[in-house]
């Protein structure tokens, strides 16, 4: 019997396997490409005055317009541009507004919709180490910081867009909410909106209003001086929803109003108010669902708050699945936390005080809880996608699972792909080994 050396039958096969690597490599998906291209930097022209001298709104606006989606632009650094009216962003994508310790302000009492940026549709926009103010002259808790006439004169307006994320920025003195976040003109609601390590100081409505939206993370950021609510979920109608916001770790200072306000007559689930510290504010969360409605999946853990209050600040009614763990609130009285018509509530180891409880009205049921997880947003530190536990040992729940990963890719290491191809040319080379092996076998046995 003749059968040929181990070097020669390994060169055959090696190429009777690259014969066949085109058609691996076709059907491999291809390796996702390493980082993207940084966005092109553009600046805000010289002739745009920069002093704060004179109203800028119309050439900032024509200049905005001009600039082309995928650019960074840059303001003057330390710069103060006048601006009485609205800047708009309208169908704009992956656009970085990047202030360079700028401000934008206002000197006119200007109209009811006027917002210092108002953001309309489009995908992926950044505002960055910008700040901006109204001119509110008596922004803060005082009564006549609201005034009626001027409410929806918001810092930054976000209606429709898909990726939106205020990174270091600083809102004040506006007559509306720092932030309002809804659905544009079409009834499209937005999505993914990351706030993150900003500071938000006196105004005339809401701190952040989140009327129609989804994917919300608000954190790391500091309140102070809040007309009203710091955190209002309130849908304007039954067709607005509002799920899976995030209030996360941020420091609170004096409000009028509420810590959190959630009533309105749309959806509001799966929400998580956890890790806030709150300084000369209650731990005040009140949330009504509407009439013949039930909301979903509420979850308020590791909250501080260093007031004492002296009537209950905890209130909940029509909810489906409800947890209150490792709040530390001092109730002066007897009752901590109102329960109407809630099913599935599970209140334990918070710290109200020695006399205060729970009490609980309507019929008492049982809800499955689901703890929802923060969204995959671009940008955010992978070790921040999980709701932290409570302060004795996981929270008594299932949670969801993690976002998954994005299909054609596997961490760590090689690309999916790539694992891919190296299992098909190792199967192509066993394969086309036997094959030889057994033809140089009728060969010689010829």
């Amino acid at each position: 019997m003749r059968i040929r050396s181990a070097a020669g039958l390994l060169r055959t096969s090696t190429g009777f396997a690259t014969a066949l690597l085109p058609l691996f490599v076709l059907a491999a998906p291809a390796a996702p490409a390493s980082g993207g291209a940084s966005p092109a930097a553009v600046r805000v022209p010289a002739s745009i005055d920069a002093t704060g001298a004179r109203d800028v709104t119309a050439p900032l606006q024509q200049f905005l317009a001009g600039v082309p989606d995928g650019s960074a632009v840059q303001f003057a650094p330390k710069g103060s541009y006048r601006v009485n009216g609205t800047l708009l962003l309208q169908d704009r994508h992956d656009l970085t507004i990047d202030g360079n310790g700028a401000r934008v302000f206002a000197s006119t009492r200007g109209g009811k919709t006027r917002s210092q940026w108002y953001v309309l549709d489009g995908s992926n926009i950044v505002f960055r180490d910008l700040a901006v103010q109204g001119a509110n002259p008596r922004g803060g808790t005082s009564e006549d910081a609201y005034v009626r006439k001027l409410e929806t004169q918001h810092g930054f307006r976000i209606e429709g867009t898909d990726g939106v994320q205020l990174d270091h920025v600083a809102v004040s003195d506006v007559y509306g909410d720092f932030v309002y976040i809804g659905r544009d003109p079409s009834r499209v609601a937005s999505r993914s909106v990351w706030i993150h390590d900003s500071d938000f100081a006196r105004n005339g409505r809401q701190g952040i209003a989140v009327v129609a939206a989804a994917d919300v993370i608000i954190e790391h950021n500091q309140f102070d001086q809040t007309r009203r609510s710091t955190i209002d979920l309130e849908p304007n109608a039954r067709s607005w929803h509002v799920s899976d916001v995030f209030v996360l770790n941020n420091t609170v200072g004096k409000g009028r109003l509420l810590f959190v306000a959630s009533h309105g007559q749309g959806p509001v689930d799966d929400i998580v108010i956890s890790g806030n510290q709150l300084k000369g504010h209650a731990l005040t969360i009140d949330v009504v669902s509407p009439e013949n409605k039930r909301r979903s999946n509420w979850i308020i853990t590791n909250n501080t708050s260093d007031t004492t209050v002296h009537s209950r600040p905890l209130r909940f009614a029509g909810i489906d699945g409800l947890m209150i763990q490792g709040n530390t609130q001092r109730v002066d009285g007897e009752q901590a936390v109102a329960l109407s018509q809630v099913c599935g509530a599970r209140v334990q180891n918070n710290n109200f005080g020695p006399k205060a409880g729970v009490r609980s009205a309507g019929k008492v049921c049982a809800a499955p809880l689901a703890i929802p997880n923060p969204p995959d947003i671009s940008g955010r530190a992978p070790s921040q996608t999980r709701v932290p536990a409570g302060p004795r040992g996981p929270v008594p729940a299932t949670p969801r699972s993690p976002v998954p990963a994005p299909v054609g890719s596997s961490a760590p290491g090689m690309p999916l792909g790539a694992w891919i191809f190296v299992a098909a040319l190792a199967v192509a080379c066993a394969v086309g080994a036997i094959w030889l092996v057994r033809r140089n076998r009728r060969g010689a046995d010829a």
